[in-house]
């Protein structure tokens, strides 16, 4: 007999930490880089009719015997016409060893965690050790997380959150003084955002640069998490040439048109791993270029499953 685990949104919530995320995260950048995991392309479909689309992203964790598969769509017209949520999906594990389902859970949740803990990790190995003040541009859940995680990481001082947006902006810095016991201040321009900052993280949908040249003082470490794909930008092109650049897989960063192969310094992993230098000194410029990968997400479900079996949490169902 064979059950399965299947947990909802609620029970990701309770059983997902930031900090047991980044440690996973962490080992699943290292697998990568030691030839431990594997990603197959994503699989994309498109539901013309009724206006959707589908997205599916594989992994395989051989360190952990892990396999997983993300599927989510979206249907940008759902909110308007049926008070649904544009953007859902779910999150199945199986055990690598045997194919045997283990997991399904929401996968909503994980998608925002794993993007911050990503973010963490690389501030992590890119960031000068007395970074204190982070500026950030995008105060969605993306910005949030990705806040939480450098907070878990540094002894931050001071936020500075910009967003087109005046009453986001607000209401973000209200609720992350009160969450994190920092000093999180909206600033009414991207420009106060990064100027004096040690750590800036993007979180934005631009398609042109948020972030210029100028505006970077040496020391800075950049994370740009929102240029996902390709027609999408957030920083300014003139930053390359001075900067250390670190991305999270080489061929979906160059598949966004924005970096040349000579600019890419290392992935993430190889960074984590030792096979390249991450931050060598305190004047260095250093970029993470974040696209996101199915690997991140098969981390952060295993720390759902693992602390979920801790405290009893989740549907067991009987599978075969």
């Amino acid at each position: 007999m064979v059950d399965i685990l299947v947990l909802s949104k609620s029970d990701v919530e309770r059983t997902l930490t930031m900090r047991d995320t980044i440690v996973a995260v962490e080992k699943a950048f290292k697998a990568l880089a030691e030839g431990q995991a594997l990603m197959p392309k994503i699989v994309h479909l498109d539901v013309l009719k009724h206006g959707g689309d589908f997205d599916v992203k594989g992994s395989l964790l051989d360190d952990i015997n892990l396999v997983g598969f993300k599927v989510t769509s979206g249907y940008f017209d759902n909110p308007a016409k049926l008070g649904l949520p544009s953007i859902m999906g779910a999150i199945y594990v199986a055990d690598s060893r045997t194919g045997l389902p283990i997991a399904v859970m929401d996968a909503s949740l994980i998608t925002a965690v794993r993007t911050g803990a990503a973010g963490g990790v690389a501030a992590k190995y890119l960031a000068r050790k007395d970074s204190a003040v982070i500026g950030l541009i995008g105060t969605g859940v993306q910005g949030r997380t990705q806040v939480q995680a450098v907070s878990e990481l540094f002894s931050l001082k001071r936020v500075k959150a910009y967003d087109l947006s005046k009453e986001s902006r607000e209401k973000f810095s209200a609720e992350m003084s009160q969450k994190l016991g920092l000093r999180v201040e909206p600033v009414d321009t991207a420009r106060e955002s990064v100027v004096g900052s040690d750590i800036v993280a993007t979180a934005t949908y631009s398609k042109m640069p948020v972030v210029l040249d100028e505006w970077v003082g040496e020391g800075t470490h950049i994370t740009s998490i929102g240029a996902d794909v390709k027609g999408k930008q957030e920083l300014d092109t003139r930053l390359y040439p001075r900067a250390k650049i670190v991305v999270d897989r080489r061929d979906v960063a160059l598949s966004k048109g924005l970096l040349r192969e000579d600019q890419i310094h290392a992935e993430l992993g190889e960074v984590i791993a030792g096979f390249k230098k991450g931050r060598e000194n305190d004047r260095e410029v250093t970029i993470f270029d974040a696209s996101g990968l199915g690997i991140q997400d098969l981390a952060a479900a295993s720390v759902v499953i693992e602390n979920a079996k801790k405290i009893g949490l989740g549907t067991v169902v009987r599978f075969i």
